[in-house]
């Protein structure tokens, strides 16, 4: 290198040392003008503490009156737009109908002792063996056994009825959803440019709570099955959406030249090689809409609607932790028996398998032959009450023997917590000026992303304090918070340590994934029995549910550790926990704060269902607008909510792609 060049190389080196501390320096005075701001607010005009009411934003009652509008005024052909909808929402009623006269009710005539069954629902016995005989078609004797397992649950614990009803929305939310998700699918991948910005919020709409769009749901469509089914499509369609246009996308790079060297059209390029060479995540795409709606069920009992979740919801109201919690893994066992079947469908074994004709017959028999028999034997079409277990008297004598032996420690983890955590955390959350809170966001979104994440994140937050919904957010961040931090605190170590040893792995993992797939609502009931209403049992429903995505994202960052990096921590002479701290958790430090940002939107989702039991944050206001039937206040809480979720989403988020790219170059 010449003497000019190494001038130049040395004075580019100082330049960027100086930009570097001014940046440094930038970053420091902000941040105490925003504390002195915070201990200064007291002494402030109002208006830095408290947004105007003068100044908020009728959001919430120009939506209201826009939907009452154009349910009541809006006029297609001379109907007006209400009377069309609930018209419509009869063509979704009789197909549900339908089926539970063939899984539920079947045709009768007459009342009481006069009544005459002259058509008897597909029969309990038939059903339940052609679930086995399924399960062993698709995944041989491991699935045909769980199959037996499941089926066998809910007959004995008095489920079957109400899984019946279950499945019969299922049957139409579930089709629905898979059409529309490929359509809206399809139409992406046709439009690269708007792709990436569609799926975001696509994403986004996942994270609104379902309350918030079931109230205008309602106004629009009434009460019953049509509402419920639509609202479930609404939150499971988005996976399908996404799934869809990845599947394209992967299908087209892979075989895209071959179709166009046939000449095949658009339309022959699509239905007949990219969707088939797809269909392996498209079959994902239906998976993942069959377990989110699982996960509405409960949701959709608020909307009169019978099944599991109905039974959960009564279970909660009765305080009933037997029968909830058996609903609960009645649901479960469900759900994980249907993400088998599927996966086993995507997965086929090799080997001899009966023509499928010939199964289809023999399964028709299995169906028609119980069924024609109960006529003669009604023990055929209805499961004997005479034959149900319950586990609801051994439930409540543990919980009695809990409250009353184990009171004492049940009373100083509340009182440690609320004191030592809880309280303080709320104080200051609560203290917090919208102003402070804005710039403060905007700081954070400045260190992990530069002025635009800085200018998004800070929009979002004075978004939320210009519709009037600052002290509910404060509220909200608060319980989240706590919750996050006590998820992480107890998921991270439980992560690290399955991710260390396989052996913990084959046990802490399966408790995991039950854990996930137990409906929300289930959480409730526990922690309403041991600690009663209010935001310290919220608090730990919240922090139980979202402890899932910490565990199994730290299992994953430490599972994935490459070998060379640990065998050479041993050789530097380091111990176990040298190790941990030293290259396990820094290397796996972006799977960590992936499975955070999870936690944080499973904890956000939570907050909603929480309200039943006394909080007063924004799941609140959405549960209060499905109350009073205001969609107005509910899509705006819930988009509320949808701003939180954005901005941990873009915070934790981008620490991880931070981290990431920080990491390729050493790889």
């Amino acid at each position: 290198m010449s003497v000019r060049g190494a001038m130049a190389y040395a004075s580019t080196v100082s330049a960027s040392g100086t930009v570097m501390t001014l940046r440094r320096i930038t970053l420091i005075a902000s941040f105490g003008i925003i504390a002195g701001l915070y201990v200064l607010a007291p002494y402030l005009p109002d208006w830095v503490t408290a947004w105007p009411r003068d100044l908020v934003l009728p959001v919430a009652k120009t939506i209201t009156a826009a939907i009452k509008w154009l349910a009541d005024t809006a006029i297609l052909g001379g109907v007006s737009l209400k009377d069309l909808t609930r018209a419509s929402s009869k063509l979704i009623e009789w197909p549900t109908t339908v089926i539970q006269i063939f899984l539920v009710s079947g045709i009768t005539q007459g009342f009481g002792a006069q009544q005459v069954v002259l058509v008897p629902p597909l029969s309990w016995l038939g059903i339940a063996a052609a679930t086995v005989l399924l399960g062993w078609r698709l995944g041989r004797l491991r699935l045909a056994l769980f199959s037996l397992f499941t089926v066998g649950y809910l007959l004995v614990f008095g489920l079957w009825q109400s899984a019946m009803q279950t499945f019969s929305m299922l049957i139409i939310a579930v089709p629905i959803g898979a059409a529309t998700g490929l359509w809206l699918g399809i139409l992406l991948w046709r439009r690269p440019r708007i792709q990436s910005a569609a799926l975001i919020g696509f994403d986004q709409l996942q994270t609104i709570p379902v309350f918030a769009y079931l109230v205008p749901i309602i106004i629009f469509f009434g009460l019953g099955y049509p509402p419920a089914i639509l609202a479930t499509v609404i939150y499971a369609v988005p996976a399908m959406i996404r799934t869809t246009v990845v599947g394209l996308n992967l299908a087209q790079q892979s075989v895209g030249e071959l179709s166009r060297s046939v000449g095949c059209s658009r339309r022959q390029e699509l239905w007949t090689i990219l969707i088939p060479t797809a269909q392996a995540e498209l079959r994902v795409g239906v998976n993942q809409i069959v377990m989110l709606s699982f996960s509405c069920t409960v949701l959709a009992s608020l909307v009169g609607t019978d099944g599991l979740g109905y039974d959960i919801l009564t279970a909660l109201r009765q305080l009933d932790i037997g029968r909830g919690l058996e609903a609960g893994l009645g649901i479960t066992l469900a759900a994980i028996l249907l993400d088998q079947m599927f996966q086993s469908s995507v997965d086929r074994r090799t080997g001899p398998r009966m023509p499928l004709r010939r199964f289809l017959s023999i399964i028709a028999l299995v169906l028609l032959v119980p069924t024609a028999l109960s006529l003669v034997q009604p023990w055929l079409a209805t499961y004997p009450a005479e034959w149900n277990l319950s586990t609801g008297a051994f439930a409540d004598s543990v919980v009695e023997w809990i409250n009353v032996n184990l009171a004492w420690l049940m009373d100083g983890i509340k009182t440690g917590l609320l004191v030592y955590l809880l309280i303080p955390v709320k104080t200051f959350m609560t203290g917090i000026p919208w102003t402070v809170g804005v710039l403060l966001i905007g700081w954070l979104g400045y260190l992990v992303g530069g002025w635009p994440r800085a200018a998004l994140v800070g929009s979002l937050m004075l978004v939320i304090a210009a519709v009037g919904l600052w002290q509910v957010t404060m509220l909200t961040i608060y319980l989240c918070s706590v919750s996050v931090i006590m998820a992480s605190v107890v998921g991270i170590p439980l992560g690290v340590v399955a991710g260390r040893s396989p052996s913990m792995a084959r046990i802490i993992l399966p408790v995991v994934d039950t854990l996930q797939t137990l409906p929300s609502f289930v959480y409730l009931i526990p922690v309403i029995m041991f600690f009663g209403s209010g935001e310290f049992p919220a608090f730990v429903a919240i922090a139980a549910y979202a402890v899932c995505p910490a565990v199994r994202l730290t299992e994953l960052g430490i599972r994935q550790i490459p070998e060379s990096l640990r065998e050479a921590g041993t050789q530097l002479g380091m111990t176990s926990m040298q190790r941990l701290f030293k290259v396990d958790l820094p290397v796996a430090a972006p799977q960590i704060l992936l499975g955070l940002n999870g936690t944080i939107v499973m904890a956000l989702a939570m907050l909603v269902i929480t309200a039943l039991i006394g909080t007063k944050d924004l799941g609140r206001e959405t549960l209060n607008a499905l109350a009073k039937v205001d969609p107005g206040k509910g899509l705006t809480a819930g988009l509320a909510v949808a701003c939180l979720a954005v901005i941990a989403n873009r915070r934790v988020g981008g620490l991880a792609e931070k981290r990431l790219a920080a990491q390729r170059p050493r790889n």
